[in-house]
């Protein structure tokens, strides 16, 4: 049992480190979608002093924070798993001799 917990906690902090990623790469693309998307409708006015993709570009950075959330909750699913790991260890079974007394 002890290992499947162990195994399960290694599993889950995979998973939010993949999942932190994809967020950032959904709202980077998404922040990139609506920069075409206003581009092809002519609703930017291009000028050279204001640079807009540079601009929704370091908005998309801004979502990093979901893959600092993952990767702080990946380092205690990890550190979970470790104290299982080490600080719980499997009972020792009785001996016939300390059953007797």
């Amino acid at each position: 049992m002890k290992w499947l917990l162990i195994i399960a906690n290694f599993a889950a902090a995979g998973a939010l480190c993949f999942l932190g990623s994809m967020a950032v790469a959904a709202h980077r693309s998404h922040a990139y979608s609506v920069y075409r998307e206003l581009q092809s409708r002519h609703v930017l006015s291009e000028q050279p002093d204001y640079d807009v993709e540079k601009r929704l570009r370091t908005m998309a950075n801004g979502g990093m924070y979901s893959l600092s959330i993952a990767k702080v909750g990946s380092g205690i699913c990890i550190a979970n798993a470790l104290a299982i790991g080490f600080l719980f260890r499997n009972p020792r079974p009785i001996s016939k001799a300390a059953e007797s007394n």
